[in-house]
């Protein structure tokens, strides 16, 4: 087995098994955006409609489960299942990294651990997945063939510099040179490009020069409040100064309510996923008040999927799904447009982080709710 075919079976297990979470997932942030009880919300619970169109599909819910895994033959079996989810569901499947597809000459073994989600479930949107520090060496033609190996819908292409500085086999070039690289694979790929961080939030400084540079216009935020990479490569590494460093940043990043408000605000026309800790229907809903257009998870359905099984894992989305309804019922919103219009209320903790960037909270939400 190479050593990247084993690295994600070691991601999995390390997942699943250890404690890799931020320490309260940003309990403080999420609680600080108050969603307005209606004691009459004006229409039926059953008529809450959280239906959403994306990459030219129908979602039954503004929701996806972001990427995780494959190239690995255990890895097939994963991804066969969580595609059976997500078109039980309704909702959109990212991919993990496809890098081993590329490593692996496009072995035909290899990329079958990832087209069984598409020949799984031909009726949602499926998005790939590569680095983008791995972007700077493909061409477009390569690109390309990534993206039809899999028959992908979208690309996302991943920004991990926290995890790659503590991964024992990490490449640090993030250089700026590769956005002309990104601007040329969206404008040639043939399909939208989504960029996303892994688990350390997207800034407005990253996002308004990947809009500005590239065109890029769905980004996926991945804040500092869910899984942190950083612990898991932690585990990984038998590196004394490389575990130290992992525990002095294990924590670093941007949290989710936050990297939402700069992301949008760095580019207002977007189309925003939110995830990092966005493991619950309430938060899913905050979070859409607040400004992003769907939520995403990855570890807790993986989680229920190895440790429980099939059940459990489609139970947690439908569980997830009907919070969101419900939410949505108690604060008067009949569609996902409604989010927008809703009053919100920010708290100290939010706002002055907000605040200290430079950002007015006020205007901002005015903005959002024009």
């Amino acid at each position: 087995m190479s050593d990247i075919y084993w690295r994600k079976i070691q991601h999995l297990e390390i997942v699943v098994n250890r404690d890799v979470d931020f320490k309260d997932r940003c309990e403080e942030y999420f609680r600080d955006i108050i969603l307005i009880h209606q004691a009459i919300p004006g229409f039926r619970r059953d008529d809450v409609d959280t239906s959403t169109r994306f990459l030219g599909y129908e979602l039954k819910a503004p929701v996806m489960i972001t990427g995780i895994t494959g190239g690995a033959r255990e890895t097939l079996d994963v991804n066969r299942r969580l595609a059976q989810i997500a078109s039980q569901h309704g909702i959109a499947l990212g991919l993990g990294s496809q890098r081993p597809i590329l490593t692996s000459n496009f072995n035909r073994e290899v990329v079958e651990t990832y087209r069984v989600a598409r020949d799984t479930a031909p009726n949602i949107p499926l998005i790939g997945n590569i680095g983008f520090n791995t972007l700077k060496t493909l061409g477009v033609q390569e690109v390309k063939q990534l993206v039809d190996s899999v028959r992908a819908d979208a690309l996302a292409v991943h920004l991990n510099p926290a995890q790659e500085a503590i991964q024992p086999e990490g490449d640090t070039d993030f250089s700026l040179e590769t956005l002309s690289v990104l601007r040329e694979v969206a404008r040639e790929v043939g399909v939208p490009i989504l960029v996303k961080e892994v688990g350390n939030g997207l800034s407005y400084e990253v996002v308004r020069k990947i809009t500005a540079e590239t065109g890029v216009k769905i980004f996926d935020v991945a804040g500092a409040c869910g899984t942190s990479w950083v612990k898991v490569e932690m585990y990984r590494t038998a590196d004394d100064v490389r575990k130290h460093v992992a525990q002095v940043i294990g924590e670093w990043g941007i949290p989710t309510p936050v990297s939402i408000i700069e992301t949008r605000l760095a580019s207002p026309d977007s189309t925003i996923i939110a995830s990092g800790g966005v493991w619950d229907g309430l938060r899913a809903v905050k979070s859409l008040a607040l400004g992003a257009d769907m939520a995403g998870f990855a570890k807790p359905v993986l989680t229920r999927l190895l440790k429980e099984g099939f059940e459990s894992a489609s139970r947690f989305v439908a569980e997830y799904v009907e919070s969101m309804k419900t939410v949505m019922f108690l604060v008067g919103a009949e569609k996902l447009g409604d989010l927008r219009r809703i009053p919100v209320v920010v708290g100290p903790v939010l706002r002055n982080y907000v605040s200290s960037r430079g950002f007015s909270l006020d205007k901002y939400l005015e903005m959002l709710r024009k």
